[in-house]
């Protein structure tokens, strides 16, 4: 049988590639792929049982995400529970194609061409009303949900209790030594979603996201969530790109200069759940046309 893991391609340019993916101006990392896949993800991997019933686990568990940035927990919610929470995630896909240009939803706040409600990320954040950002762009094909624990009121306490927001914190604060707490959730719907931007960070200040998946990620056409182990603790990598981004106007976060490095490409099933820190590098490939994703997050702040 094969394995999940072996279903990877060498490089990140090898799939899914986009023409201006390509040197001088962007050198991508090599992705882990077959057995060496499966033992990098091995080792980042731990159980949610082993976290809340072991505390010398949870201790290695809490030095692992410190070293590498990346941490994944199988199984951390009952697929059956996330059931009706993917059932929103495609409902509120489908109402919102259904409006007409200008038209709003029932429930949440709508941005979506150039009918923009709310304008900046700090309001989407603070908002008090669930908010549909429409991606446009390098994102088309993406709606990103700000408070998705406000769409149905049902929903609310079973979305907040499949993020395990107390374990989480205490996990990552324990990590990175300072205090965390959830500034933002978010439920990701993407679909087909072509462009997407290259390897980055989030900023050189701690931030830490956590993803549910509540569909599957199995190969790299589903477009999986990739990160490059132990670059929020690359202090030459980081300055390497930086200075290649001023040379060349880039982004200064963006991590164009990467192909000594290799990246995990992250595959899930329904109930996994990622702990990321954004302060490395990391990316979320392009998709094939016809893939789909759903996937609940959480920002983390100190």
């Amino acid at each position: 049988m094969t394995s999940i893991c072996d279903r990877s391609n060498v490089t990140v340019s090898a799939a899914m590639a986009l023409p201006e993916e390509a040197p001088p101006l962007y050198g991508p990392p090599k992705l882990r792929s077959g057995a060496g896949l499966e033992r990098a993800i091995q080792s980042i991997t731990v159980s949610l049982q082993a976290l809340e019933r072991r505390r010398l686990r949870f201790r290695l568990a809490a030095f692992t995400l410190a070293r590498t940035g990346i941490l994944v927990i199988r199984r951390a919610v009952d697929p059956d529970v996330l059931e009706p929470i993917a059932a929103l995630a495609e409902r509120t896909w489908a109402e919102v194609s259904a409006l007409a240009p200008g038209q709003s939803h029932p429930v949440a706040l709508l941005n979506r061409d150039q009918h923009r409600v709310l304008k900046g990320y700090k309001a989407l954040e603070e908002s008090v009303q669930p908010v549909i950002n429409v991606r446009h762009g390098e994102d088309d094909g993406m709606m990103d949900v700000f408070h998705p624990e406000e769409l149905a009121a049902e929903l609310r306490e079973p979305i907040l209790s499949c993020l395990h927001e107390r374990l989480v914190a205490d996990l990552a604060g324990l990590a990175f030594g300072q205090k965390l707490e959830v500034s933002c959730r978010n439920l990701y719907v993407n679909r087909g979603v072509r462009h997407t931007r290259f390897f980055h960070c989030d900023g050189q200040g701690l931030k830490v996201k956590t993803f549910v998946y509540l569909t599957p990620v199995r190969s790299l056409e589903d477009g999986p969530y990739c990160y490059i182990p132990g670059s929020h603790l690359d202090v030459l990598l980081r300055r390497r790109n930086q200075a290649f981004n001023k040379d060349h106007q880039f982004n200064l976060h963006e991590y164009r200069q990467v192909s000594d490095k290799h990246a995990l490409p992250i595959f899930a099933e329904p109930g996994d759940l990622v702990i990321s820190a954004q302060h490395g590098a990391h990316r979320g490939l392009p998709q094939a046309p016809s893939a789909r994703r759903a996937v609940l997050v959480n920002v983390f702040k100190p």
